[in-house]
Formats: structure tokens, C-alpha cells, sequence
């Protein structure tokens, strides 16, 4: 197929491409046509960047699949004087099962990552670099940590460190002061140590005036309801 008669794809299925590029999945006609659409429209080239970004800093993987039961994966690789018929069929089969699972899922999460990608543009304005410093609220707690507003076009970092361990049931929650309004953010966990290093996406961060972080019931709750451990505002 000549590069005239390659039919010119919709937002959709531009998006679908860049989100097969991210993935390395694309089969050569996919290559072929992503190639030429890049030498027809170089701003694409961004938005390819901003999808490998999306898809190494958001936690997608493949959805895991059932494992057959130890017996019988046992039975299928052990060899056998007596090699019943079925054996010549059964393992064909469910290789070729296996495979149309796994073609599926591919295309699934490509479907995921675009949609995701499609979710979070357009980026918001590129926001000047600089530190939210967080501090213990309560005297004597040792939790100390910060929010960096990167000035870039993918993400934030939040870090954190001698955070006391959570009581059952509950998760931190980072909050962000927009304009008077405190606005939710992300929902963490720190390691054994105590401590967090993670990305955030821009916003509400980028626009924030004060950050702080509090122990919640709700991961998603609309406002604080437990209590404030660190601030950036004392």
C-alpha cells in the first residue's frame, strides 16, 4: 500500500496509534502510517512524548490471568511413555488460547492508555518551578516532606519521610489550597520506612498556594475529615 493509500485516521485512532507506539506493539502498517502522519503533522511528535511519559509514570499493566492448577500444568510438561492423542491437540490449543488473550489484553490496555492520555490533555499552563515545603503540624512528629512543581509538562514529585505507621483501614491524602478552596489530590501509602518519593500529575498542585496532608477514612473524600498531619502553610 502506497503512503496515498493510507486513509488519514480520526483524533481516536491517532490517539490509538501513539498509545501502540508507547506500548511497542505496533504491526508495520500501524508503523507505516504513525511514520507518515508524524512527516505530515511534527506537533504529533509531542504528544507521542507525553504518552511514553503517561504510560512510565501511571501504573498500568496487563490484567493477570488465571495460572492452571499445579496437577495439570504438571501433567502437560511431564514427559510420558504413553503420549495419549489428546496431548497432540490439548497444548496447541491452549497455547493458541493463551495467545488470543494476551492480543486482547494488548489491545485493551492501548485502548486504556489512549483514553487515559485523552483524559488528562490538554495539559495545564506550564507552571514556574519551585518547592511547597511540608511541616509536622503538631509539635514533636518528625514527618517532614515537600511538594516540587517541576515546570514540566508531565508531573509533580511529592516526597515524605518519618511518616508514623497508618492505623487500619485508613490512607494519607495530599491536599492542595486553589484559590481558597482545598482541593483533593492523591491518596498514598508509605513504604516500611515511612517514607514516599512519587509522581503527581500538575493539577491541582501547579496552582497551589499551600499543600498538606492528612490521615482519611476515604480515599476520595471531597475535604479533610481526619486529622492534619503536615502543612505547608505554619
Amino acid at each position: 500500500m502506497t503512503p496515498d493509500a493510507i486513509p488519514t485516521p480520526d483524533a481516536a485512532g491517532i490517539d490509538a496509534l501513539l498509545a501502540g507506539h508507547a506500548l511497542g506493539d505496533l504491526e508495520e502498517a500501524e508503523r507505516e502510517q504513525l511514520a507518515m502522519l508524524l512527516r505530515e503533522r511534527p506537533e504529533l511528535r509531542q504528544r507521542l512524548e507525553e504518552f511514553s511519559t503517561t504510560l512510565e509514570l501511571l501504573p498500568l499493566a496487563l490484567p493477570a490471568t488465571a495460572v492452571p492448577p499445579p496437577a495439570l500444568r504438571r501433567r502437560l510438561l511431564q514427559p510420558s511413555s504413553r503420549p495419549g492423542p489428546w496431548r497432540l491437540w490439548l497444548v496447541p490449543s491452549l497455547l493458541a488460547a493463551g495467545l488470543l488473550v494476551l492480543a486482547s489484553e494488548l489491545h485493551q490496555t492501548r485502548q486504556q492508555l489512549a483514553g487515559l492520555q485523552r483524559q488528562l490533555a490538554p495539559a495545564p499552563p506550564l507552571a514556574d518551578p519551585r518547592l511547597l515545603p511540608l511541616q509536622a503540624v503538631q509539635p514533636g512528629q518528625k514527618a517532614v516532606g515537600e511538594v516540587l512543581v517541576t515546570g514540566n509538562r508531565s508531573h509533580n514529585l511529592l516526597t515524605l519521610s518519618h511518616l508514623p505507621p497508618l492505623p487500619p483501614q485508613r490512607t494519607y491524602r495530599l491536599w492542595a489550597t486553589v484559590a481558597g478552596r482545598t482541593v483533593g489530590c492523591v491518596h498514598f501509602v508509605p513504604n516500611a520506612r515511612g517514607q514516599v518519593a512519587m509522581p503527581i500529575p500538575l493539577s491541582p498542585t501547579s496552582q497551589a498556594s499551600a499543600v498538606s496532608v492528612s490521615v482519611e477514612g476515604d480515599p476520595n473524600g471531597p475535604a479533610p475529615r481526619g486529622p492534619m498531619l503536615l502543612t505547608s502553610s505554619l
